[in-house]
């Protein structure tokens, strides 16, 4: 059994130092090549493809072909498309659509594989008799663990703003293709037999709007769906854009700016053991609340801070990213968990992952990047492009956003009593 967990753990470890490989360096990278005005569109590329994707994917997992074998097969041609995104991206002048198109299709296999890696563990664990609820936290924690080691090699080997990092993340991915058909056998469940195509899909789950507090809690979702890409798309190219001053230039935050942001999948880890202590004492009503505040202080101290002198209010945003990503995920869930019924989870999780990473995720990229086209552009200087112009009215106005989320969250959500919750 250690064997197994072992296995697994590697297993996590490789999916998301896949993903941390370009992830949060793509931003800068796009940046670089004057494309600082499209990075929205890349991530809003990724919320189109939460939208079907995954349960398509889940679909044929479940009843045609061996999960590992789809996950393997997902591994491989994402891979293969990043490479051609990595290849393109050595040219002078890469087009646009030379790197969207492949990216996309590479996003389109990529991102099914988050919920196979999930899937896969829960059913080679219950098939071997160990307890899910223990040990599973303990592995997926090595997906944490191997996502802040990737973006540390891309930092270290300063190609957060090459098209090496693609030629990376592809590596990566064809190896633990590789590694994923060494893993045991996982049966076809043929679970979903005489399901309607709607059903399966999971778009069933919108009568779960019917539910007021569900309705309420599922349209604030998307916003914060938004905080969290916002980071994860502007952040670096902002760190970035520092470089072009002379007392900044030097300054180990512009050198590594990919590590300062490693921190904060470092705080997210640790503040985990936060949250059972913070909703046991509040619920989870101001706990989701806090989330919110906690993206607005992200994003005033992202604006307040620089490389020197205020490298404290840098360092103090990335550690509460912690708080503003897990206090709302996690506890968002088990909001979902305990608003629906036994036969409805499943589904009602779907439709939360579908309103974060999906709607969220599209509509709110494309309306963040046209905040920050409003405030900034792309400047060539030196060897390479920065975007350059107002970032610290950038910032203001997404923390304006996230106070506005937590202000309206507060007034319009209605939290069950108390001590009904604490009795489930």
């Amino acid at each position: 059994m250690p064997k197994l967990k072992t296995r697994l753990s590697l297993m996590m470890f490789l999916q998301y130092a896949v993903w941390g490989a370009y992830l949060l360096s793509l931003g800068a990278y796009l940046s670089s090549i004057g494309f600082g005005e499209k990075i929205g569109w890349f991530f809003a590329a990724q919320g189109v493809v939460s939208l079907f994707m995954p349960a398509f994917v889940g679909i044929v997992a479940d009843r045609w072909i061996m999960p590992k074998r789809v996950y393997a097969l997902c591994h491989i041609i994402s891979a293969l498309c990043m490479m051609i995104v990595g290849i393109n991206g050595f040219n002078d002048s890469p087009s646009f659509t030379s790197l969207f198109l492949p990216y996309c299709i590479s996003t389109v296999f990529f991102m099914p594989t988050i919920a196979l890696s999930n899937s896969i563990c829960f059913s080679l664990l219950q098939h071997n008799g160990i307890d899910t609820v223990s040990e599973f936290p303990k592995i997926r924690m090595w997906g944490t663990i191997g996502f802040i080691m990737a973006m540390w090699v891309v930092n270290f080997a300063e190609i957060q703003t090459s098209a090496y990092q693609f030629i990376l993340r592809s590596s990566l991915g064809l190896l633990f293709s590789l590694y994923i058909f060494t893993l045991p056998k996982t049966e076809l469940l043929h679970r979903m037999e005489g399901k309607s195509v709607m059903s399966l899909m999971g778009y069933s789950a919108f009568h779960l709007f019917r539910n007021r507090r569900l309705a309420v809690f599922f349209i604030f979702a998307m916003a914060y769906g938004v905080c969290l890409q916002i980071t994860n798309g502007f952040v670096t190219p902002y760190l970035e854009s520092f470089a072009v001053q002379d007392e900044y230039a030097q300054s180990f935050v512009v050198k590594n700016s990919l590590f300062l942001t490693s921190l904060s999948q470092i705080s997210e880890a640790f503040c985990i053991l936060l949250l059972p202590f913070c909703i046991k004492k509040w619920g989870i009503k101001p706990v989701i609340v806090l989330a919110a505040i906690a993206w607005m202080l992200r994003y005033v101290l992202l604006g307040a801070g620089n490389p020197t002198g205020g490298v404290a209010f840098l360092i103090l945003s990335m550690i509460v990213y912690g708080i503003a990503f897990n206090f709302f995920n996690i506890a968002g869930s088990m909001f979902v968990d305990s608003e629906t019924d036994p036969e409805r989870r499943s589904c009602a999780q779907g439709m939360f992952m579908m309103m974060t990473n999906g709607f969220g995720t599209f509509f709110g990229m494309i309306l963040a990047q046209k905040v920050v086209n409003m405030f900034t552009e792309s400047e060539f200087v030196g060897n390479r492009y920065y975007t350059l112009g107002n970032w610290s009215m950038v910032w203001m106005i997404f923390s304006i956003f996230a106070l506005l989320i937590a202000l309206l969250f507060a007034l319009s959500f209605k939290e069950k009593n108390r001590s009904c919750e604490d009795g489930k």
